[in-house]
C-alpha cells in the first residue's frame, strides 16, 4: 500500500492542505489517484547558473513514469523542432527564446529523454508545430522576444493540440489519461487577472467535465528565493519540510496540486 494512504495532511492559513511523503513516487501517486483526464505539469525551469541537482523534469521522468502503468496514452511537451524552413525569422526567434530563458543546454537532453521513455511506455509523443507566420510573432522589432505575443501563441498551440488529441480518442479517455508538459504558467487553474490569457487550465477544465488537474513541479534549490512563493502562507512550512528531505504535496485549492521535491544534501568536503 502506497505510503500517501497513510500520511498526515497538515491545514495551513489559506486552506492549503500540506502533505509529506518519504519519496517522491508517492507523492506522484497520491495526484493520478485523483484520475484526471487530462495532467496539466508545470515546471519551474532550471536557469543557467542554478546548482547542479536533479531537475523538475528528470525528476518527472524517473520518479513519475514509471508508475503510470499504462494510465496515460499520449504527451504533448510544449516545444518545437527547429528545421530552417523560415529562414531569418526563425533563427532571431530560436536565440531571442534562447537568450530571455537562460536555460542550459542540458535541458533540451532531459526532453528527449523524457520522451524517450514515454516512447517506451507505449504513450504517443507530440511537439508544437511552429509556422513562419508564428514565429515572426515571437520577436519585437528589436528582436528581442515578445514576451506577451509568445505566452499566447504557446497557451495556443497547447491547447489547440490537447482539445485535438482528444478529438480523435487518443487521451483523455475512461482510464487513460493526456499529459501536457511545459512551464508553470500555462496550466494554471486558478491564474491572476493578468496571467489568466496565458492560461489553458481553466478551458481544459471545462473540455473534461471537471476531470483537469494541475500539477507543478518545484526543486527547492531553483525557488527558494521566488518572491511570489514566499508570499504565499504554504510555500515556507513546505520548504522547511524539504529542507529536512521530505518530498512535500501542497493542495493550495481543489485541482491544484504542487510538488516541492525534497532538497539535496549538500556532499561535505572530507577532513583533513
Amino acid at each position: 500500500m502506497l505510503s500517501f494512504l497513510t500520511a498526515l495532511v497538515l491545514t495551513v492559513d489559506g486552506g492549503a492542505e500540506i502533505t509529506e511523503f518519504a519519496r517522491p513516487r508517492d507523492a506522484f501517486a497520491a495526484v493520478l489517484a485523483t484520475n484526471p483526464q487530462i495532467l496539466g505539469v508545470g515546471e519551474y525551469h532550471e536557469l543557467q547558473g542554478a546548482p547542479k541537482v536533479a531537475s523538475a523534469i528528470r525528476h518527472f521522468t524517473v520518479e513519475a513514469l514509471p508508475i503510470l502503468d499504462g494510465g496515460a496514452s499520449s504527451l504533448v511537451v510544449e516545444t518545437w523542432m527547429l528545421n530552417g524552413r523560415c529562414g531569418t525569422v526563425e533563427k532571431k526567434a530560436a536565440q531571442a527564446v534562447e537568450k530571455t530563458t537562460k536555460r542550459p543546454k542540458e535541458t533540451e537532453d532531459e526532453v528527449t529523454t523524457l520522451m524517450g521513455r514515454t516512447f517506451d511506455l507505449g504513450l504517443k509523443n507530440h511537439t508544437l508545430l511552429i509556422t513562419c507566420d508564428d514565429y515572426a510573432t515571437m520577436v519585437a522589432p528589436d528582436g528581442s522576444l515578445d514576451a506577451e505575443q509568445s505566452l499566447l501563441l504557446m497557451k495556443r498551440k497547447v491547447e489547440e493540440l490537447a482539445i485535438a488529441i482528444r478529438e480523435k480518442e487518443e487521451g483523455g479517455l475512461p482510464g487513460k489519461m493526456l499529459i501536457l508538459y511545459g512551464g508553470a504558467l500555462h496550466n494554471d487553474l486558478t491564474p491572476t487577472d493578468s496571467d489568466a490569457p496565458y492560461t489553458f487550465g481553466r478551458s481544459l477544465q471545462r473540455e473534461t467535465g471537471g476531470h483537469y488537474a494541475e500539477l507543478d513541479l518545484l526543486v527547492p534549490e531553483y525557488v527558494e528565493k521566488d518572491e511570489e512563493l514566499l508570499s504565499t502562507p504554504w510555500f515556507g512550512p513546505a520548504l522547511a519540510a524539504a529542507r529536512k528531505g521530505k518530498t512535500v504535496l501542497i493542495r493550495p485549492s481543489p485541482g491544484v496540486n504542487v510538488i516541492l521535491f525534497a532538497a539535496t544534501k549538500p556532499t561535505r568536503r572530507p577532513s583533513k
